[in-house]
């Protein structure tokens, strides 16, 4: 079992999804799984040994049995995907794509397991959360890989311009990979706090291991200054990347930035407030892992509310209490795309906020209370 891990104070729960818990609420976490729902898993280079990962038996990343499977069933016409045997819906990549879900199976990321683990799960029971009574939400790993061929798939063609991409949250660096394969037209960035020297968080260190070393790239990618290695809540490092490594002279544009770090409810309005107005217009920012966990409910249940009024803003005068509840954003903000925990917010056409104040890109307070926005009250809509 995963007791090893409590003597460390953090915890690899879903592989690649590296939600770093105190000790206590991993203890909790352990408890209240049972020995049918998880299965060990041998550590590869993949699985760093400082905590052991515990992967059901059915989604073993290894496994070659992670097929689609043949169609059974086309969506009607203007449809955009397909239904295959295993009963998950799979979108197919357009004309000149690559396809995430294939570039995914090959780095082991937890992106996309779910949709192949559903049916062994439901058929055998041995689940990673049994209880649920939404289905999809049982087996261990994610369903990503249809919005991410959905909104990424543009910018895995061979003929895309060059862009920037940065990914929050490097961990293994199994999302990178994919993200570099799927999209290698990319000046790929990521950030991670697991590399920084070992010490006492207090100091500015990181005392839990260095998950990042794992990856048989890692130099490389410290080397390319690609992987950046700092607290990715931080505005004043968020700022030292952007002016020191991104914002260059004759760089790329920013298109794409991914959220995929603490899954903590602050942290990923963190990474809203600071990059979103930075990105180029009608580019994106996703937001992985918004699943209802004590950690990120706030961000679904707070923050999302407040961005999705701010999206149908118009400001009529006849409307006087309809105010915005993110001066920062609104205007930024063209549409919100979501699947099951995992949100796609798209630029509008307004100008990149190249030097945005750090004041402004903080979280304001009302981010992760709905109630200090007075609109979202009683009597104000």
């Amino acid at each position: 079992y995963l007791k090893s891990a409590i003597n460390d104070g953090t915890s690899v729960v879903q592989g690649e999804e590296a939600s770093r818990l105190p000790p206590s609420d991993l203890e909790d976490r352990i408890n209240s799984s049972s020995s049918t729902e998880v299965a060990a898993v041998s550590i590869t280079s993949d699985h760093p040994p400082e905590v052991e990962h515990h992967i059901p038996a059915e989604v073993n990343r290894r496994s070659s049995s992670l097929l689609k499977g043949p169609v059974i069933a086309d969506t009607p016409p203007g449809g955009i995907g397909q239904l295959h045997s295993g009963g998950a819906y799979f979108v197919k990549p357009r004309e000149g794509e690559r396809d995430f879900y294939e570039t995914a199976k090959t780095t082991a990321t937890d992106k996309v397991t779910a949709p192949n683990a559903l049916g062994p799960c439901l058929k055998s029971g041995s689940c990673t959360r049994p209880g649920c009574v939404r289905e999809a939400c049982r087996p261990w790993g994610h369903h990503y890989d249809t919005i991410y061929q959905q909104r990424l798939g543009p910018y895995s063609r061979d003929d895309t311009a060059p862009f920037q991409f940065l990914e929050v949250g490097f961990y293994n660096g199994a999302g990178y990979d994919t993200y570099r394969k799927f999209m290698p037209n990319a000046e790929a960035h990521s950030i991670e706090i697991a590399c920084l020297p070992k010490g006492p968080r207090e100091e500015g260190k990181w005392p839990w291991g260095n998950f990042a070393e794992k990856n048989p790239r890692y130099q490389q990618y410290l080397d390319e200054d690609r992987l950046h290695c700092g607290d990715g809540n931080d505005v004043n490092y968020l700022n030292e990347v952007w002016t020191t490594s991104m914002n260059r002279v004759g760089a790329p544009p920013l298109r794409v930035v991914v959220d995929d770090g603490a899954h903590i409810a602050e942290h990923m309005a963190q990474t809203v407030f600071f990059w979103f107005p930075r990105i180029e217009p009608r580019g994106i920012l996703i937001v992985e892992d918004i699943q209802p966990i004590q950690e990120a409910n706030p961000f679904r249940a707070q923050f999302l509310p407040q961005i999705m009024k701010d999206l149908h803003y118009c400001g009529d005068p006849k409307q006087n209490e309809d105010d915005v509840c993110f001066p920062t954003l609104w205007k930024l903000l063209a549409s919100i795309h979501c699947e099951l925990h995992i949100c796609v917010f798209e630029r509008s056409d307004e100008p990149a906020i190249k030097d945005l104040s750090l004041e402004d890109s903080k979280n304001p307070k009302n981010a992760l209370d709905l109630k200090q926005c007075k609109s979202m009250m009683n009597g104000h809509w």
